[in-house]
């Protein structure tokens, strides 16, 4: 009986360092977000001509039209807070990034005209392929 609830105590050791390592991993992974603030090329949305984002609690960072910028951020869950040069009411809304994404590219046109999908992965390994590809054309 004796050996049986030392059995029992480690298995719930080993169970609760499983779950630590797992809320470790979530709470610390890093991810990268761009933020984007280009139209569409066909016309379907239009970049905004002026506004400060905000992501969580960091820093706001003006963006005008055609911008671009990268934010670090841990975890999965993030808040986006927008405020508009042209006094239109602020904007904040949430995002939850998925574990296995490095970097995410969130569009704010896309997501003011409503169009899905307004953020999605950004892979950066295929764009400097691409870059690299061209350049071997030349």
């Amino acid at each position: 009986m004796r050996l049986s609830k030392k059995i029992i105590a480690r298995s719930i050791l080993v169970v609760l360092y499983i779950l630590l390592v797992v809320v470790m991993f979530l709470t610390g992974r890093t991810h990268t977000i761009l933020i984007d603030n280009k139209g569409d090329p066909d016309g379907a949305y239009k970049a905004v001509k002026g506004m400060e984002v905000r992501v969580d609690s960091g820093e706001p960072v003006e963006f005008m039209k055609g911008d671009r910028d990268k934010f670090p951020v841990k975890a999965q869950k993030h808040t986006i807070d927008i405020e508009f040069f042209d006094g239109s009411d602020p904007v904040s809304f949430t995002v939850t990034i998925p574990v296995s994404y490095d970097y995410v590219l969130l569009s704010i046109p896309k997501y003011l005209a409503g169009i899905e999908p307004y953020m999605e992965e950004f892979d950066i390994y295929a764009s400097n392929k691409a870059e690299a590809m061209q350049e071997e054309s030349n």
